[in-house]
């Protein structure tokens, strides 16, 4: 049997493995975080199809036989002298099988499509987009960040729910340019210090992207009003829309829309 028909056939009496070969403690450099507690795998193998852990290690020492001296795989540190490396086996969790067996899943900003869960975990940003949103994994998250800036690109990133406990209440702010006097008005449930560094940090609506390009000194902040935590979010658009209309922050300012229309209608009505 090749090392490819033994990575890749599977029949009903094989079982599927995980396998990580790791460096022995007594040759890792000391450590003041490692001591002699660490370990460092050289090798992780998150998928082989086998009948036994036997099996599972003469495909290792076929894939790998750089890491074993005279053929012989270790599965603990023993006190041969040329015993180097070491591997741990394990049978795959329930769960992690069941990711294998859903199949493909497509990343939602590039739309690279994947073997499945298990072998290619996807970045997911639960608390924004869902569970069924999800996206390639990488040290910078780059398809996480691309679908955010276009998705946001016109409204601002909304509110931050982790940091929202139940009892926090309603901000409407007013953030203004001194220069000019334009300004833009938000809502917020999270602490307004938050909310006015996730507009400078995060944003990618016209007025996040031209608070990046000013100086903090250049504005102010501040609380127009402080609302219950259990007023309804109908009446919290109804008293934002009101803020803008007062200071036509739409018009003469970086506002992009009025939450609730009929503050437009009920205005014009009164001119």
């Amino acid at each position: 049997m090749t090392q490819k028909s033994l990575l890749l056939e599977a029949s009903d009496n094989q079982i599927y493995f995980k396998a990580f070969i790791r460096v022995v403690k007594s040759i890792i450099t000391k450590d003041i975080f490692l001591g002699n507690f660490g370990t460092i795998d050289v090798i992780k193998e998150p998928l082989i199809r086998a009948q036994n852990k036997e099996e599972v290690k003469q495909i290792l020492l076929e894939k790998y036989p750089q890491f074993f001296q005279n053929g012989k795989i270790y599965e603990k540190e023993t006190k041969d002298q040329a015993q180097f490396f070491y591997v741990i086996i394990y049978p795959l969790y329930e769960w992690e099988k069941q990711q294998i067996k859903e199949g493909e899943w497509v990343c939602s900003s590039c739309g690279q499509i994947h073997e499945n869960k298990y072998v290619s975990k996807p970045r997911i940003a639960e608390r924004l987009f869902g569970s069924d949103v999800m996206f390639c994994k990488s040290d910078d998250d780059i398809c996480l960040n691309n679908y955010k800036k276009e998705k946001y690109k016109n409204i601002e990133f909304p509110d931050d729910e982790y940091y929202i406990k139940k009892d926090n209440p309603n901000y409407i702010y007013k953030c203004t340019e001194k220069l000019t006097g334009k300004c833009y008005i938000g809502k917020t449930r999270n602490v307004p210090f938050f909310r006015w560094w996730n507009h400078l940090a995060h944003s990618s609506s016209p007025f996040g992207i031209y608070l990046r390009q000013t100086k903090l000194s250049d504005w102010t902040f501040e609380v127009l009003e402080e609302l219950p935590s259990n007023i309804s979010d109908t009446e919290i658009f109804k008293i934002e829309s009101q803020y803008i209309t007062k200071f036509n922050s739409i018009d003469n300012g970086f506002n992009s829309l009025i939450s609730d229309k009929s503050i437009l209608t009920n205005s014009k009505k009164h001119k």
